[in-house]
């Protein structure tokens, strides 16, 4: 199981409150000590060009999805 403060699950779950309408400060508020990366992520999701908002998403969702694939073939 992913700790809470990992990067990796931080980024995750900042992606997934995106997706369910949470924005701006919302996105890192429920974090007790937001990582580095999840600032810097929540920072790109507030980018003001819709399309470039959908590339960071899109990247970081991929990943999400190759890690939960890969947890699931073992």
């Amino acid at each position: 199981m992913a700790s809470l403060e990992s990067p990796d699950f931080q980024r995750a779950f900042v992606a997934l409150s995106y997706m369910v309408g949470r924005r701006d400060a919302e996105l890192l508020e429920p974090l007790r000590t937001p990582h580095d990366d999840a600032r810097a992520f929540a920072r790109r999701l507030g980018r003001p060009e819709r399309e470039r908002r959908a590339e960071v998403l899109a990247r970081e969702l991929s990943r999400l999805a190759a890690t939960v694939e890969a947890r699931t073939l073992k």
